[in-house]
């Protein structure tokens, strides 16, 4: 008789493209190929989480796996010309209580909100350093009970700068200062929600796990132990735990002008 295998294998899927809204196949490809027995949990990288609930194969793949997580990213500008291809937030909301029913927890769902950005192009200004945005959005996660939200300001690599420039895009920055002040005010109203707001590799902030493998053990229907040692490879502010990435750097149709990635454009899509 074989011995059962041990299930610590922590998978991300993915920080390198969408994969569940646009990419299912072939999410559900490689889950099946990790061999979900092995799996203590999947952490789920999404902006469209409608698959979760409706499409076949992934949901087989995920049920042999021992528990999914879900970083669900709504910053309320899904829609506009940052996020063309990202479904409106309220579209994305009124699924909240579905996911957390799918889930089991609603302890193993954490909202993004990130990144935080401003521009102006054309003279429009669009931003979602708004309190009142973030209010209305996280009043729909805490409903659902959701008990934590991430966010960052934007980094403005020199591949966003370049494609930014390209757009006619102006970014807007902010003193250290006044970053410091919207995130204190960010954590205030997240706590009348009854949630705890994270910084994501923020600067002058506590070093936090968005793939936090102490809370994805105690989370785990079975008690199940698995890696708690920090990631390699990632940022020096990031505090995430070891896990294994199963995307690809594919072109994500989301198009988000901001992406740290790589976002499709009309010339990736050709291609592809």
């Amino acid at each position: 008789m074989g011995t059962k295998p041990e299930r610590n294998l922590v998978l991300s899927a993915s920080r390198r493209t969408e994969l569940l809204g646009h990419f299912p196949e072939l999410l559900a490809q490689r889950l099946e190929e990790a061999g979900p027995e092995r799996v203590h949990s999947v952490v789920i990288w999404t902006k469209e989480v409608g698959h979760l609930l409706t499409h076949a194969r992934v949901r087989a793949a995920l049920s042999g796996v021992g528990q999914v997580f879900v970083q669900w990213t709504v910053t309320g500008l899904g829609g506009t010309f940052l996020e063309p291809n990202v479904p409106p937030p309220t579209q994305q909301t009124a699924l909240a209580e579905e996911v957390v029913a799918y889930l089991g927890d609603p302890r193993r769902v954490h909202w993004r909100y990130d990144p935080l950005l401003s521009v102006r192009r054309a003279g429009e200004r669009l931003t979602n350093l708004d309190l009142a945005r973030f209010r209305s959005l996280a009043e729909c996660f805490a409903r659902a009970g959701v008990p934590a939200v991430h966010t960052s300001f934007v980094t403005p690599y020199p591949k966003v700068v370049r494609r930014f420039a390209a757009a006619g895009i102006e970014l807007e920055t902010q003193p250290a200062e006044e970053k410091q002040a919207f995130l204190q005010e960010l954590g205030a109203v997240a706590a009348q929600q009854g949630m705890k707001l994270l910084t994501c590799c923020e600067p002058g902030f506590p070093r936090q796990r968005c793939i936090d493998g102490e809370l994805l053990a105690s989370l785990h229907p079975a008690g199940e132990p698995c890696r708690t040692d920090r990631a390699k490879g990632q940022r020096a502010d990031c505090g995430c735990t070891a896990s294994l990435d199963i995307g690809r750097y594919l072109p994500c149709p989301n198009r988000c002008l901001y992406c740290y990635a790589h976002p499709e454009t009309s010339r990736t899509a050709s291609q592809c």
